[in-house]
């Protein structure tokens, strides 16, 4: 089966909601499925723990290889303490294109 990677650049909202099932479908079907939140997307990580989201449910379908990018981290004022429950690690420009080259699939919201 062939793997996939999602790359979340959109901010919380409809059409990020409409990616983030898509991703829960993949874990359904348990394709090899990971996760990079960059630019506006590192926002839909911020304060997971106080408001209801989609994401939390990535872990529930096997969907656990979830990374951000640092400097887009940095750049809005995110830390990894602030997207709990969700176990993020932050990457640098050399893993992101490591992790892009190393998937089968790339899809972007």
């Amino acid at each position: 089966m062939k793997s996939v990677l999602y790359l979340v650049r959109r901010p919380p909202g409809p059409l990020a909601d409409e990616t983030t099932d898509l991703m829960l479908v993949s874990g359904v079907f348990e394709q090899a499925t990971a996760v990079v939140f960059v630019d506006d997307g590192v926002l839909q990580l911020a304060g997971l723990d106080a408001r209801q989201s989609p994401l939390k449910a990535l872990p529930t379908y096997e969907v656990e290889s979830l990374y951000a990018d640092g400097e887009s981290l940095a750049e809005r004022g995110i830390s990894l303490d602030a997207v709990a429950p969700l176990a993020v690690t932050s990457i640098g420009p050399p893993a992101l294109r490591q992790l892009i080259a190393s998937h089968d699939i790339v899809l972007t919201d």
